[in-house]
């Protein structure tokens, strides 16, 4: 099993977090990607909500800062909506992807985790997710 560093970055190219992918396959596809790295985002953070949320998605209710979102209520969040979320943007070009320094919007591409380095995902503006 490969992994994958996943960062996400403005649209100006400042950093706002990054995230290893862990227990790939030799072959996956970016969704599959993107759907590991929200599902263990929300994981870790359903394991002990507290007030600040770390991710690629923000919640409505939350303010982007240095190190996340702040929550204004902590609570349990939906992955499944977080994930649609993600996919819904990248669709709507609100969300662009470069794997190797080649940009798609094909969440089914094919990527072999060992001949990739990273994969940037660039937020044309925050992806945000409706009352999770």
């Amino acid at each position: 099993m490969g992994e994958l560093l996943l960062r996400d970055i403005s649209r100006a190219g400042h950093e706002l977090g990054r995230r290893t992918v862990t227990d790939l396959p030799g072959r996956v596809t970016l969704r599959a990607v993107l759907e590991r790295a929200i599902r263990d985002e929300v994981e870790t953070y359903n394991a002990d909500p507290g007030p600040v949320y770390v991710g690629l998605v923000q919640p409505v209710d939350a303010v982007r800062y240095s190190d996340g979102h702040r929550m204004r209520r902590p609570r349990p969040l939906d992955a499944d909506r977080f994930v649609l979320a993600a996919q819904q943007a990248v669709a709507a070009g609100l969300l662009r992807v470069r794997i190797g320094g080649i940009e798609t919007d094909d969440l089914d591409a094919e990527l072999v985790v060992d001949e990739v380095d990273e994969v940037v995902a660039v937020l044309e503006r925050p992806v945000v997710v409706g009352d999770a």
